[in-house]
């Protein structure tokens, strides 16, 4: 099976999976991303070896939504490129927190992933059976990983933009692997030969769980 037809396959099976929402509204999880125009020019003639050794990343802009709150501050449609560069993250690091996020979710009640670019930013993952209860939390610790399991460490540590907001793990862990898959599909159509580095073998290795 190609590549290209195991994604098909993973997105359909993912459509079949999906939990049928009520009418009543609850808030939401949802992770947006974006490759900036000139990123995408760059990469068109990159292969795979200089990609390894150079760049070990994809810029652009990135957030996670949560209940409504952007967790990343994150660039409107219509500002100018030259505006957006200021909201640049990478986005490879943060798909790559989240999947460790995931992997953990079986194994532990409680995560905390933090913010690459700052110190002091971390969201807070509590597990309660197939409930996930996250909130963002704004203070520094002496820690210096960018996961841990430890919640007597952020215990006294205020409160961000949200707290205690309560989605299904499904929802989570569907909405993770979603945006993973169309990425890669993305990051393909730029260039085919950037999906094969290193860097991306967590993602790959992650999407690729729902065929076993």
């Amino acid at each position: 099976m190609s590549f290209e037809e195991r994604i098909m396959k993973l997105m359909s099976e993912m459509h079949n999976d999906l939990i049928v929402v009520s009418e009543e509204k609850r808030p939401t999880f949802e992770i947006k991303y974006e490759v900036f125009e000139d990123q995408i020019e760059e990469l068109r003639t990159v292969d795979t070896a200089t990609f390894d050794k150079e760049w070990h990343q994809i810029y652009g802009a990135f957030t996670l939504v949560i209940g409504g709150h952007e967790f990343i501050s994150y660039p409107t449609s219509n500002m100018p490129l030259t505006v957006k560069h200021t909201f640049s993250e990478l986005i490879l690091t943060h798909l790559d927190l989240l999947v460790d996020g995931c992997n953990s979710l079986s194994m532990h009640k409680y995560i905390a992933l933090k913010y690459v670019e700052n110190s002091w930013t971390w969201l807070e993952i509590e597990v309660e059976n197939e409930i996930l209860i996250l909130s963002e939390k704004n203070g520094e610790i002496p820690y210096r990983y960018l996961i841990h399991m430890d919640k007597r460490l952020l215990e006294n540590v205020p409160y961000g933009s949200f707290a205690n907001i309560r989605i299904p793990k499904s929802d989570f862990v569907n909405e993770v692997r979603a945006k993973i898959i169309e990425f890669i599909k993305e990051i393909e159509a730029i260039n085919g030969e950037i999906i094969k580095s290193v860097y991306f073998s967590k993602l790959l290795a992650f999407i690729r769980t729902k065929e076993a």
